[in-house]
Formats: structure tokens, C-alpha cells, sequence
């Protein structure tokens, strides 16, 4: 235990060093790839590991950490800053459960972040003794403390000295005082206010985190712990319902959604193949977003009947095919309907634009549609563990569209959107949206609108936004910081030398002029 505590402070050191007073940057992926290592190398030094297919997490670990590094969107920065804990947590819950229980999982990742708390009077004890020396075991090991101890004191003894030399020294030769004026500089430096105080929160910090990361180790290794606490595996479904129920209401909602599946095949036979606009009654953008919201449920009530049906189905000595062909069938309809939410989101972002919302909308359809597939396979074949699927596919999604650089989709999907022919805009661009809400990672497309566009009002708006980009991503940061997005950006927006333009909004005639 005493090197996982000594561990635990390389952990606390490399965390304040990376984090104390930084923006972050390379910094997370640094972190993520010691603290990684040093908890797998913990938890198969303490035999806890009875399930390596735990340390694939590492992987999305690693590459949502690399994010800071390569992309610099605001949404996934702040999201991913509770995603990678939990995933941490969830890597090392599922290596020490021999199988994949998702109650268990949450249970004990809950345990070990939250539960760990309790445990500080220990984990303090443990620093203090990991803190003392080792006995002397013989003579020759206490002579060389001795003198090590001597030396000590030497040295002290030596500094009045060395001010007194050195200070007679500086003023005796110019060139000596030039070479020693760094040297005081930074010794005057160490006893400022500003000094001491970055001092004091540096190591409040790393004892801060020394003690919670022991106690984190303290909570997996004691064996009466919350955390090495055995769950019993509770029934999903604690009542029993009668087979020709279940059968006769997985049927009639099938018959509702075959009469919704062949509506909806017409529907779109007309909005692919024909020129027919939708019902002039209806408003578009209504009917497509509401339409989303309300599909959308559907889907997740299906998902729960379908759990809820074969948790059922389980309790018969007999199995019924009826109702295992019913929910196949459901599946069936359900992707239908996400098909239908697809076209109808379409539509709405055919007329109106990308937005981040939009296009997550897409990726919660596809998440959907894949996880159907297991859905399938686990309602004919019964052999396979349904959720562990659905946390695989959920984290799988997550990571890609971390990696899809969606500032930069947005921005390039709406200008591609509005123009014609290069610079020939033919349909208006929501630029308050683009300004307000994309950051570096949309730089490249912004400067191309802005030197296109032919809207003046456009083109300060995107001049003043450039302008305050630049003077961010301008700035001189340390390594622990760095970013590729803010480095590209500052390359892309340095030769355009942009001055601030100032203009004020016109209510009357709802125009902008220059002040």
C-alpha cells in the first residue's frame, strides 16, 4: 500500500502542475494516460482484476482526453469533464465484478466516488505512516543518516556567509553583479505575496487530491468496504402478467403502428419522388419539430415494452413465439418511426439551418437504430447481455461525435446550405447563430464567409467575431494548454490584421451602421 500511496502523490503533483492555474489542453490527455496506467498497475498488484474486457475503457478514456488536445468545443469540454470520471469509475468497478451488471456497475461507481469519503481518518493514517522513515537496521545505514544530517547543517550554515561573499563580491565587479542579478531577481521573487500564495494553493491542492485518490485505494482494498460489498441480483420484473395479455396488447399496438408505418410510406413517396409540398395548413417547422419530440418518445416506450415484455416472457416454463415474433416486429416498427423522425428533423434543418441541437438529434436517431440490432438478436436468441450492448453502442456514439468536429459541420453545412456558387449567396445564413455559438474549430469556414459575403452587415459581425477570436488564441499559453484548434486558428486569422469595427443597430429602420 505504501507505493500506491506514493503513486497516489505523483498523481497529486502531476495534477496541480498540469491543472493549478491552466486552461485546459494536452494537459487532460497527459493526466488520463498516468492515471490510467497507475490504476490498472494498482488493481493487478492487489489481484482485483476478474474482468480484463474492463480495460477497453480505457481507450474512450484516452481519446475523449485527446479532445482538449485536438478540437475546442465548449458543450463537449464541460460534458466530458463528468463523462471521463465516469467512465474511469466504470472501468474500474467493471474489472473488479466478474460479469457485466449494470445496477452493480452504477451502484459501486457511485460507491467509489462518493462513498470514499468515509474513509479519510484511514487514508490520513496511511499518509503519516507511508511519510515516516524506515528504522535503521544496522550502524553503517545511522552513520550515513549522520552525515547526511551534517551536511544539512552545513549548508545552512553557509548561507549568511554566502550573502555577506557574494554581496562584497557584486559590488566589487560590475560584470560578476550582472551575472548575479538574475539569481537575486528570483530569489527576491520566492518571499512575494504572489509567490507564496501560488505556493499555498499548489499544496492544499495536492493534499486535497492525495487524500481522496488513498481513499479511493483505501475503499477497493478493505475488504468490508461499501464498495467490496456483494448485490444481490434483484428480478427486473417482480410480477408475473398472464402470456394472452401480453400478446394481445403487443398486437394491438403493432396494428397502430402498421397503419402509422404505411401512412408514413406514403408521406414520403410523395416528399421524394413528387413535387406535392406538405399541406399548406400546416406550418413546416411546427410539424417537423413537434413531430420529432413525439416519435422520439415512442421509440423509448418501445424499448421499455420490449425489456419489460421479454423480462416477462422469462418466467414461462413454455415459450411463447407469438410474443417473440410480436417484438421483433415492434422492433421492425421502430425503425420506421426513427426513420420517420430522421426526415421530419430534415426537413426542419433543410429550412431553417444546422444547429448543434440539430445535428445531435441525427446522432440520438442512429444511436437508436443501431441499438435495435442487439434488441433483435437478444429477443430471438435470449444470449445476450441487452444492456452491457446498449452502454457499448451509447459510449461508441459519444466518442465518435466528439471526433466529428461539429462546430466545424455546422459551419460548413450552412454556408454550402445558402450558396449557390462560390460567394453567390441564395439563402440567408443565420450568422448571429455562427458568431454566437462556434468557437476555433469553425475558424476556417467563418474567414471564408467573411471574405465572400457580400452582406456588409454579415461581414462586420464575422470581422468583429475573427477579432475577438484572434485576440484570445493570440495569446502566449504554457505547454499544459495547448491546443491544436487555438494554434490552427491563430495561423489562419494572424495575416488578416482585423480591427475592431464599431456599429450600433438602427431599431427604426432595423439596419446597422458604422460609428
Amino acid at each position: 500500500m505504501k507505493k500506491a500511496i506514493w503513486g497516489s502523490l505523483l498523481i497529486a503533483i502531476l495534477h496541480s502542475i498540469l491543472f493549478y492555474g491552466q486552461e485546459l489542453g494536452i494537459s487532460v490527455l497527459l493526466f488520463a494516460v498516468v492515471s490510467v496506467f497507475l490504476l490498472i498497475a494498482f488493481l493487478k498488484k492487489h489481484n482485483k482484476v476478474k474482468n480484463t474486457n474492463a480495460f477497453y475503457l480505457a481507450f474512450p478514456i484516452l481519446l475523449l482526453s485527446s479532445t482538449y488536445l485536438i478540437f475546442n468545443n465548449t458543450f463537449f469540454n464541460v460534458v466530458n469533464l463528468f463523462v471521463i470520471p465516469v467512465l474511469l469509475a466504470s472501468m474500474i468497478v467493471w474489472a473488479c465484478i466478474d460479469t457485466f451488471k449494470l445496477r452493480e456497475l452504477v451502484g459501486k461507481s457511485i460507491n467509489l466516488v462518493i462513498g470514499s469519503l468515509e474513509f479519510i481518518p484511514g487514508a490520513c493514517k496511511l499518509i503519516k505512516n507511508a511519510a515516516k522513515p524506515k528504522q535503521k537496521e544496522n550502524d553503517e545505514k545511522a552513520e550515513q543518516y549522520k552525515k547526511l544530517k551534517y551536511i544539512g547543517l552545513g549548508i545552512l550554515c553557509s548561507i549568511p556567509l554566502l550573502f555577506i561573499i557574494v554581496g562584497l563580491l557584486v559590488s566589487a565587479d560590475g560584470v560578476f553583479a550582472n551575472l548575479f542579478d538574475k539569481v537575486f531577481h528570483h530569489i527576491a521573487f520566492i518571499f512575494t505575496g504572489e509567490f507564496i500564495g501560488n505556493l499555498i494553493g499548489r499544496i492544499i491542492l495536492i493534499g486535497l487530491v492525495l487524500i481522496y485518490l488513498v481513499c479511493i485505494l483505501y475503499n477497493i482494498i478493505i475488504k468490508n468496504s461499501g464498495f467490496n460489498r456483494e448485490y444481490k441480483e434483484k428480478e427486473f420484473l417482480k410480477f408475473h402478467i398472464d402470456t394472452t395479455i401480453i400478446n394481445t396488447i403487443l398486437t394491438i399496438i403493432n396494428i397502430v403502428y402498421l397503419i402509422f408505418t404505411g401512412v408514413q410510406f406514403i408521406y414520403l413517396y410523395s416528399y421524394l419522388f413528387s413535387d406535392a409540398s406538405l399541406n399548406a395548413s400546416l406550418n413546416l417547422a411546427e410539424y417537423a419539430r413537434q413531430g420529432f419530440f413525439q416519435l422520439m418518445f415512442i421509440t423509448v416506450i418501445n424499448f421499455a415494452i420490449i425489456l419489460i415484455t421479454n423480462a416477462n416472457e422469462k418466467k414461462e416454463k413454455t415459450k411463447s413465439k407469438y410474443t417473440k415474433w410480436m417484438n421483433v416486429l415492434m422492433c421492425l416498427f421502430t425503425i420506421v418511426i426513427c426513420v420517420s423522425a430522421f426526415m421530419r428533423m430534415h426537413l426542419y434543418e433543410s429550412e431553417f439551418g444546422y444547429t448543434f441541437l440539430r445535428l445531435m438529434v441525427y446522432v440520438i436517431l442512429i444511436t437508436e437504430i443501431i441499438a435495435i440490432i442487439p434488441t433483435i438478436y437478444y429477443v430471438v436468441k435470449n444470449k445476450i447481455n441487452l444492456l452491457k450492448s446498449y452502454f457499448i453502442i451509447g459510449i461508441t456514439m459519444y466518442v465518435i461525435v466528439n471526433f466529428a468536429n461539429i462546430d466545424y459541420m455546422i459551419a460548413k453545412n450552412n454556408i454550402n446550405r445558402a450558396e449557390k456558387m462560390p460567394g453567390e449567396y441564395v439563402r440567408e445564413i443565420d450568422v448571429d447563430y455562427l458568431i454566437n455559438n462556434l468557437g476555433t474549430d469553425a475558424v476556417s469556414e467563418m474567414v471564408y464567409l467573411y471574405h465572400t459575403t457580400k452582406n456588409e452587415t454579415d461581414k462586420r459581425k464575422i470581422n468583429n467575431y475573427l477579432y475577438n477570436m484572434y485576440q484570445d488564441v493570440k495569446e502566449e499559453r504554457s505547454f499544459q494548454e495547448w491546443n491544436l484548434s487555438k494554434n490552427r486558428a491563430k495561423k489562419l486569422l494572424e495575416p488578416l490584421n482585423l480591427e475592431y469595427q464599431r456599429y450600433k443597430k438602427n431599431k427604426k429602420y432595423n439596419d446597422i451602421y458604422e460609428l
